[in-house]
């Protein structure tokens, strides 16, 4: 039964990093094309910030799920399905 927990609990962990590095990488691409739109330094350093709040928010969500999907696997807490 244990196993099976664990092995639930790491295949969702895998689930969010996944999901994680395909919004990491959806933010590179956007501001790769949003720099290339930039005409000017400040259009340039705003693309690049919103890369970097991406990113953050991105690692958040990754966090956030791996902290949902131990709590899932507790005692008394079978069932609720890990991250919302």
């Amino acid at each position: 039964m244990e196993a099976a927990k664990n092995a639930k609990e790491a295949a969702a962990n895998v689930a969010a990093s996944a999901a994680c590095a395909v919004e990491k990488t959806k933010a590179t691409a956007e501001e790769k094309v949003e720099l290339g739109k930039a005409h000017d330094p400040a259009q340039k350093e705003a693309a690049t910030r919103k890369k970097e709040e991406r990113i953050i928010q991105a690692d958040r969500q990754e966090q956030e799920a791996r902290a949902c999907n131990a709590a899932a696997k507790l005692p008394g807490k079978a069932g609720t399905g890990g991250h919302p």
